[in-house]
């Protein structure tokens, strides 16, 4: 008959590729793309990493800069401020942020 026939040709050519697709879009949909900053600075709470540090900041401005400190940690970033002008030196930090008025005018 022909109903088996295309129940067989259904379950052979249309229903894999379907299923690939529907497990696709829900991988696609659970996975998150979303960069932060956890694997590399340690979050203001708790240390995600071993290899995590501390974000370290030059402030060469002057001035206070109080709002960007936090700024930083409504993002889960602990700042240490350093009185280093050469931050390249440090080499126990993940990054390091020098806050210049350099080139302002």
């Amino acid at each position: 008959s022909v109903f088996p026939s295309r129940l067989l040709l259904f379950g052979t050519f249309i229903l894999p590729p379907l299923m690939v697709l529907v497990l696709f879009h829900l991988w696609y949909k659970s996975s998150s793309w979303e960069i932060t900053s956890s694997p590399y600075f340690l979050p203001t709470k708790e240390k995600i990493q071993n290899r995590s540090t501390n974000l370290l900041i030059f402030n060469d401005t002057g001035s206070e800069i109080e709002d960007f400190i936090a700024a930083l940690k409504t993002q889960n970033i602990i700042p240490e401020i350093t009185l280093e002008k050469n931050i390249t030196s440090l080499p126990d930090y993940n990054g390091a942020i020098k806050i210049s008025l350099e080139g302002k005018v």
